[in-house]
């Protein structure tokens, strides 16, 4: 079976959805929320929405909330908005501007248990200890 691969060409506008497409990359200016397996925003390319993908691999621009796997930024790349990722890397002389968060699927840490339960004791109404016992 053929590799659903979708270009978006130097010099080419595209606004709108891409959709059942496992490859895409991007040299014109895209405004879209795309789901993919791989993701390329060329040197030329710029891209503005959210992206959901496995890899993505950035040389170009990117403004938007992204969630992938993969993410790698080129020395010519320049990001913003937030991203999301498993494993990042990030060559010398990319620029990143935005909201960076790391195995954002993992699950609560014991010190993060541990808090929340501390926090869910002061707020409980029914929690009967004293003043004295709290301090």
């Amino acid at each position: 079976m053929a590799e659903k691969m979708t270009t978006i060409g130097a010099g080419a506008h595209f606004k709108g959805k891409i959709s059942n497409a496992s490859t895409i990359e991007v040299s014109g200016i895209v405004e879209a929320d795309v789901t993919t397996e791989k993701l390329t925003i060329n040197e030329t390319g710029k891209f503005g929405g959210s992206i959901n993908s496995k890899l993505v691999v950035v040389s170009g621009s990117y403004d938007g909330n992204m969630n992938a796997d993969s993410v790698w930024l080129m020395p010519s790349s320049r990001v913003s908005g937030e991203i999301k990722y498993k494993s990042l890397q990030l060559d010398r002389g990319a620029a990143l501007n935005c909201r960076v968060i790391q195995n954002w699927d993992e699950k609560v840490t014991p010190e993060q248990e541990v808090a929340e339960s501390e926090e869910q004791k002061v707020s409980d109404p029914n929690n009967k200890q004293t003043s004295a016992e709290k301090a």
